[in-house]
């Protein structure tokens, strides 16, 4: 079994009342699923918010992301060429 100890330091800005902050989480663990919940829940006590679940991805798998966050391409054709959106300027 394993120890492991996770440490979020938070320093007060400068000319304000806030306070240092420091949270520490020490746990022993057999598995991988047990650090990565552990994990989890320290990233929530610091402020993060985690959407879904950290999991391990093994290198030899493809990348499940690349598809889903790709550059958008935008089409500029239908901008007008005199940068006036509204049409001809009339006086």
């Amino acid at each position: 079994m394993s120890k492991f100890t996770f440490v979020c330091e938070e320093e007060s800005m400068p000319f304000s009342d806030s306070v240092t902050s420091k949270r520490t989480v020490e746990f022993n663990a057999e598995s991988l699923d047990q650090i990565l919940g552990e994990f989890e829940h320290f990233l929530r006590g610091c402020g993060f918010y985690v959407n879904g679940t950290l999991d391990f991805i093994s290198e030899d798998e493809p990348e499940w992301h690349t598809e889903e966050f790709e550059t958008p391409q935008f089409d500029f054709s239908n901008i007008p060429q005199n940068n006036w959106p509204f049409g001809e300027v009339t006086k």
